[in-house]
């Protein structure tokens, strides 16, 4: 298999088409045609399917791409690592982390780190919970913060990072304002914001109700975590969520209300396979973990 196959499989599906494709690999239709051909030949294994005028991926073909995309992305960061080489500069850092820790945590813990390290280079992506733990396996990023799951990638290095109390978000003006603390059998009465069937979120909702004996149904389903924060503040409905994700709102629009039984989430930090430690990682690390302390502390008064 060559990389022109596997860059063509990848203009395909980015623009749906061979004639698009062609275009931006420069190669005539033909050309492109018979590289998808010869690619799926090789594989054996059916990769698009036909739908009007569009070409899409089949379901082997999307598992594939998932995996070709890693390879691929590792090769176009090729020349700016040839150029840092070259330079003879720092590498850059390369962070991953869940959307409901870009903004409250990765951030302004990035803002401390660079007090220290003005001339640090980073990249900083945003990825889902399914999605980190294999591009840290493919050694796409330094780190990872994510949540504490099982771990697939046995050469993955994970280490505890921080855990904190699940919390019941409720919006200003609420009937469940007035509680001190709140039951999945008062949640299971007010319309629930949860996060989609297969995400790890909705797996520890669905424990916590599982585990009171109380039936889940849930209002509205949404892939984002902070989505379902703004939700909740725009008064739709009410969610369970750590403090720090619930950072990413406005603070003057709702309040945090203790999960009883206590229900605590665990997050984690994740190293590529043959991660090496240097002083940048070992001082972003502490830059991450002050941050937590000061956003933990500093906003328990919304539980007031």
């Amino acid at each position: 298999m060559n990389i022109k196959k596997l860059k063509c499989f990848r203009a395909v599906v980015i623009h749906g088409s061979l004639v698009s494709a062609a275009s931006v690999m420069n190669l005539s239709q033909p050309a492109t045609s018979r590289l998808i051909s010869t690619l799926e030949d090789e594989l054996k294994l059916k990769l698009f399917k036909r739908e009007k005028r569009r070409l899409v991926l089949t379901p082997e073909g999307k598992k594939f791409y998932q995996e070709a995309e890693k390879i691929l992305a590792n090769l176009d960061d090729l020349p700016r690592i040839v150029q840092e080489i070259k330079e003879g500069g720092q590498r850059t850092l390369r962070i991953v982390a869940l959307a409901r820790l870009a903004n409250s945590l990765v951030s302004p813990a990035l803002a401390r780190f660079v007090r220290e390290h003005p001339e640090q280079r980073f990249s900083v992506d945003v990825r889902g919970h399914r999605d980190i733990e294999q591009w840290v396996a493919g050694r796409h990023y330094d780190i990872a913060v994510a949540l504490t799951r099982p771990c697939n990638h046995p050469s993955v290095i994970q280490r505890p990072f921080f855990d904190t109390d699940a919390m019941v978000m409720v919006p200003k003006g609420h009937a469940l304002e007035k509680a001190r603390s709140v039951t999945p059998a008062q949640l299971a009465r007010h319309d629930i914001i949860a996060l989609a069937p297969g995400l790890r979120p909705r797996f520890q909702m669905e424990e916590i109700f599982q585990k009171a004996g109380v039936e889940l149904s849930c209002k509205i389903e949404t892939t984002s975590t902070s989505l379902a924060c703004q939700m909740v503040v725009e008064g739709l409905g009410v969610t369970i969520i750590d403090r720090l994700a619930a950072l990413a709102v406005d603070p003057d629009r709702f309040v945090l209300r203790p999960l009883r039984p206590a229900y605590r989430l665990e997050f984690v930090l994740l190293f590529p396979p043959g991660f090496e430690e240097t002083p940048a990682t070992t001082d972003l690390v502490r830059c991450l973990g002050e941050q937590v302390k000061a956003s933990l502390g500093r906003h328990a008064s919304m539980t007031g």
